[in-house]
């Protein structure tokens, strides 16, 4: 946690990218006790306390990030959150819950600020992903609001920062432009196009094209050409 940097948002609002926290097993007696003068004994489980646990997530399912030309999109914006994007963190509150309340009675079944740490970066998707998590670990019960803390861009760390971090840009200039005169790269590239009914003067690329494929495989309501 860095101390002095964090925004907060209540629970009506916010929502991924995100992480939940309580991790890490600790163990009350020294695992020399647990040793024998020769070879090393199976650990004991009953002397073992689950202490904390850190679940560390990605967001669910989303639109494409920048969509193909000419390709209907429904109306909605970049990189949101789907429908399925929802169900998959929503599930995952719910394995959580499974594991971490109802079979080790580790977390309270209803939300307790005491207990639990949230962070996210400040992007929506990420912050719907959460949200939708929490509704599936807590089943929608809370004491109080729910606060999920955040950074601001310029000092971001939970994703590469590529505008804030000299280092960072200093190791990646150039680096797409390279990939792309790559021998045959662009031959390729200007063959897929043509075979997808992409002009020639789109600029887009085989990232580009990769991130809409990915999208649609798990949901995204892509409609054809021409429909």
């Amino acid at each position: 946690m860095i101390s002095g940097l964090f925004r907060v948002r209540l629970w009506a609002p916010v929502g991924v990218f995100t992480s939940l926290v309580h991790c890490l097993h600790q163990r009350r007696v020294a695992l020399a006790e647990l040793r024998g003068a020769d070879d090393q004994k199976a650990v004991d489980q009953s002397l073992l306390e689950l202490k904390m646990v850190q679940v560390v997530f990605r967001h669910g399912a989303r639109s494409p990030l920048k969509p193909l030309p000419q390709e209907e999109q429904g109306g909605v914006f970049a990189g949101q959150l789907t429908k399925v994007g929802m169900q998959q963190m929503f599930a995952l509150g719910e394995r959580l819950r499974k594991k971490y309340v109802e079979d080790t009675p580790f977390l309270s079944p209803t939300f307790n600020p005491v207990e639990v740490f949230i962070r996210s970066t400040n992007i929506y998707r990420n912050l719907e992903s959460t949200r939708c998590l929490l509704a599936g670990l807590f089943q929608r019960q809370k004491e109080g609001p729910i606060v999920i803390h955040t950074d601001e861009a310029s000092s971001e760390v939970l994703y590469p920062n590529y505008q804030n971090c000299w280092s960072l840009q200093e190791r990646t200039r150039g680096r797409k432009q390279a990939a792309a005169l790559q021998p045959g790269i662009s031959e390729d590239l200007e063959t897929v196009k043509e075979g997808m009914g992409i002009a020639s003067g789109d600029r887009v690329d085989f990232l580009i094209l990769f991130d809409n494929v990915a999208a649609e495989q798990v949901g995204w309501p892509l409609r054809p050409r021409g429909s």
